[in-house]
């Protein structure tokens, strides 16, 4: 091993290190050892343990301690074999961030690295310590500022020897180290309570939707009117719409592919009535424009392409259309059918098209469309597995057919009422996360 400079040997460190410290180059602690050529198509599923490119530059982790890939002896022979403590490091990388990543192999059997990697051996350090140094950003800035190339960036071994690292006494790496591997653990603790939380959360929220739409959430008034006068008069003005030829008698709809579980609607009160989304609903279905029938310029209607416009239950536009075809209005409730499903939006938009992607649920008849689009949020991942496999997400008529509990008007505006209040509490615990 080439002898450490005390850190007065270098002009302009970085900073002042303690006085038991120095200030070396990471050549002057050990060898570089440049890898083999060894291909995806040498390996073997077993044979001779061999460290690949890929295997360093995708890890999350900072240290190894068995291979993933094997080649056979005779490639073994001829390649460049690494031992225990040795730090592995790519040379490549598709930007200056990610060239230089570097794991430490604590490993003991024989293993062989391929090539776009180097060892870095004989330096009789602490492995964990110089990995974690080399992961830092203070070394990463280094390694930035010393690759070179644009599509695929390099970094030669010659290079990597240049970094600079402030080395404390042995002893104190190990402490160092055990410091950061405690601190590490607490933060894994921290991120797996994190995500505990947010699952009991989000369970907290589906059981608050199940005693909703159960009729259990809040306490029934038998001075409301009930739900089956509601459906009544609903039906009424529906057929004198149609007399009136305002609105087409809805057609009889396919079988739908998609069912849900209506265990939930047994023991409704009994103010309640279940009826289908068609009979208090009207859907309308969305259709693709051609390129040349939008632009991203804001001229004529928003067009609503699919689940990139919807976040968070609020909706952002980033194409516009001078020729809508299919229209959602203010006041209606998207929701993404295609690719990513279940995603929903009261729109505010006083005219937007809607693509193939998006359906729209108009309310005609006066009914609570936020007691509806917590009824569907419930349903909506229900409804999408049961339809896996079949067609690629919800159909029209698993919308129309599906089954709908349906309170008194004054009730859904509490039970509304009650869910924002719930959710409202339990979105600022996951802020607070």
């Amino acid at each position: 091993m080439r002898r450490a400079h005390h850190k007065s040997h270098y002009e302009n460190v970085p900073f002042e290190a303690p006085g038991s410290w120095a200030w070396v180059q990471l050549g002057d602690l050990g060898q570089f050892i440049r890898g083999s050529g060894i291909k995806r198509s040498d390996t073997r599923p077993s044979g001779v343990p061999c460290v690949r490119y890929g295997e360093i530059y995708t890890t999350y982790n900072y240290s190894m301690a068995t291979a993933v890939s094997f080649v056979d002896t005779a490639l073994a022979e001829n390649s460049k074999e690494i031992s225990p403590g040795d730090l592995l490091m790519t040379l490549t990388g598709e930007t200056k961030e990610e060239i230089g990543k570097t794991i430490a192999f604590i490993g003991q059997n024989k293993t062989v690295i391929g090539g776009d990697l180097a060892a870095f051996a004989h330096h009789q350090q602490n492995p964990m310590y110089l990995s974690y140094f080399m992961n830092s950003s203070f070394a990463i800035q280094q390694k930035m500022f010393l690759g070179t190339g644009d599509l695929i960036v390099h970094i030669s071994c010659e290079r990597l020897s240049s970094i600079l690292i402030p080395l404390p006494p042995i002893n104190e790496q190990r402490r160092i180290v055990a410091a950061i591997e405690s601190a590490f653990a607490a933060i894994d603790e921290i991120e797996n309570t994190k995500n505990y939380l947010l699952s009991a959360v989000s369970a907290t929220k589906s059981k608050i939707l199940a005693l909703a739409i159960s009729g259990k959430l809040v306490p029934q008034d038998p001075n409301d009117e009930p739900a089956s006068v509601l459906l009544d008069r609903i039906q009424c003005e529906r057929e004198q719409l149609i007399k009136d030829g305002k609105i087409k008698r809805p057609k009889a709809t396919k079988t739908a592919t998609a069912t849900v579980d209506s265990s939930h609607y047994e023991n409704l009160p009994q103010s309640w009535q279940v009826y289908r989304l068609a009979e208090g609903w009207k859907l309308i279905s969305g259709r693709d424009l051609t390129p040349s029938e939008y632009t991203s310029e804001p001229i004529g209607v928003p067009y609503i392409t699919g689940a990139s416009n919807f976040d968070n239950g609020t909706l952002t536009i980033n194409r516009w259309t001078a020729t809508p075809k299919v229209s959602a209005m203010a006041g209606d409730l998207l929701i993404t059918c295609k690719g990513t499903v279940g995603e929903m939006a009261i729109t505010d938009i006083p005219q937007c098209h809607i693509a193939r992607q998006v359906m729209a649920i108009r309310n005609e008849y006066g009914l609570n469309l936020d007691f509806l689009r917590f009824v569907l949020s419930f349903h909506v991942l229900k409804i999408t597995d049961a339809a896996r496999g079949i067609i690629p997400g919800i159909s029209r008529e698993d919308l129309l057919d599906l089954e709908l509990p349906l309170p008194p008007l004054v009730e859904q505006r509490r039970i509304v009422e009650a869910i924002d209040s719930s959710f409202e509490w339990l979105n600022e615990i996951v802020a607070l996360l």
